[in-house]
């Protein structure tokens, strides 16, 4: 154990000669190095070593020696000790890869050192070129901290680069169904109707754990349903929805960011009433854009994660209705086509799975400018029958006192939708 000790202070001592380089300092490492080494034979010791040290690659200027590298990225072990015939081998075997992993370092930390390559002391360059500077090719370890080496390193070596990609997407469709027949002489009367909606979702985000976060998700709804009792068409749109989200956040605390955040939405067709000819909606009509900067609160369990986005005072929400003649209908003044605000907002989402093979998500959003108020809920509960099927229960409700046009003697301000339905979906 005693000569083991001594031994290992030899090597750091030489090691800290090299990586300091101070020719001060290295003149008293090597005035000791004969009594330390001196040490190592032992009178009597049945193990007494030859004066034939294995760490002399130490000693030289730092080269480069290819089996060093070879050795540092091969997954093969070394040969076992117990194959020595009297533990000399066994002690150099030892020594060796003490000194090759001390190599290795300096390869790793201290590059510059490094002033030829093996290759150039058996004679493939004269002396000379040792002084030469020679562009170096990146190469990354396990670790992923970057080793510059000499392009003649001694030997070819393949290393594989690894580059992390923090971009996730990711993305569901679903196609949902019901029907409801009823016979012309049904006692309790009816009519017959079918409906069918589809949903596309669509994220891309980017995160990389650290600080930087940018999140995008799409949405579109499309949905028809058949009424028997409309003479003028002989279908309606009964859900219709484009909406682009994104938000790019800057974390400042845990669990807290600095974002801004952009939505824009709007509808893809027309929408009728019940046996009238003209539309009360379609595309860009109206169209609705909200800007905001404020604090995103994230928090995530097993089973369920939670953002809170608060943007007090500072979002900006701008409606436009391409149509002259539903600007009343949505608060906008006779001859204009778009409205503006400032106002603040809150936006609470949360995704959780119930139960197994059941999944909520729910997505609040709360705007005011202080003289009008808009509140939109919208809850889809899943319940997966298989990888293909499953049910979805949808459940919309929004309130917004903008505009007189949106007023109901039986509901007033507050609008509401549910659906459910059975039908094909798919995860990716």
């Amino acid at each position: 154990m005693r000569r083991k000790s001594v031994f290992f202070a030899t090597l750091i001592s030489v090691f800290v000669v090299n990586i300091v380089n101070a020719q001060d300092v290295k003149s008293y490492f090597i005035s000791s190095l004969d009594s330390i080494v001196a040490q190592l034979n032992v009178p009597g010791d049945d193990n007494e070593a030859d004066s034939d040290p294995v760490f002399y690659k130490l000693f030289s200027p730092t080269l480069l020696y290819s089996s060093t590298i070879k050795d540092a990225v091969s997954l093969d072990d070394r040969a076992a000790a117990d194959d020595a015939v009297d533990g000399k081998l066994a002690l150099d075997e030892e020594r060796e890869e003490f000194v090759d992993r001390l190599l290795v370092g300096v390869y790793k930390n201290y590059p510059s050192y490094i002033t030829a390559t093996e290759s150039d002391i058996r004679g493939e360059l004269v002396t000379s070129d040792f002084e030469s500077t020679q562009a170096a090719p990146v190469i990354t370890l396990k670790e992923h901290k970057p080793l510059l080496l000499p392009q003649n390193v001694d030997g070819a070596l393949e290393v594989d680069e690894y580059k992390p990609n923090y971009w996730r997407t990711s993305g569901s469709f679903s196609l949902n169904f019901t029907q409801n027949y009823i016979s012309g002489n049904w006692a309790q009367g009816g009519e017959n109707n079918r409906t069918f909606i589809t949903h596309l979702k669509l994220k891309l985000n980017y995160i990389d754990n650290k600080k930087i976060s940018f999140e995008n998700i799409f949405e579109a709804k499309l949905g028809f349903v058949t009424v028997s009792g409309d003479s003028l068409h002989s279908y309606q749109t009964n859900n219709d929805m484009l909406r682009l989200e994104s938000k790019f956040g800057y974390k400042i605390f845990d669990n807290v960011n600095l974002s801004a955040k952009m939505t824009l939405q709007t509808q893809s067709m027309p929408s009728y009433p019940t046996n009238n000819p003209d539309f009360v909606s379609n595309f860009m009509a109206p169209f609705d854009a909200n800007f905001s900067i404020g604090f995103d609160y994230k928090r995530a369990g097993e089973n369920w994660d939670l953002s809170v986005y608060v943007a007090p005072l500072s979002s900006y929400n701008y409606k436009f209705v391409r149509f002259g003649e539903l600007a009343s209908r949505y608060g906008i003044r006779d001859g204009r086509h778009h409205k503006e605000d400032f106002g603040t907002q809150i936006q609470p989402t949360l995704n959780a799975t119930l139960f197994k093979n059941v999944t909520l998500n729910s997505r609040l959003e709360f705007y005011t400018n202080y003289a009008r108020a808009y509140f939109n809920w919208e809850n889809t509960i899943k319940m997966k029958i298989n990888k293909y099927l499953d049910t979805t229960l949808f459940m919309h409700g929004r309130f917004d006192d903008s505009s007189r046009g949106l007023y109901s003697d039986s509901y007033g301000y507050w609008q509401f939708k549910e659906y459910f339905s059975l039908g094909l979906s798919y995860s990716w």
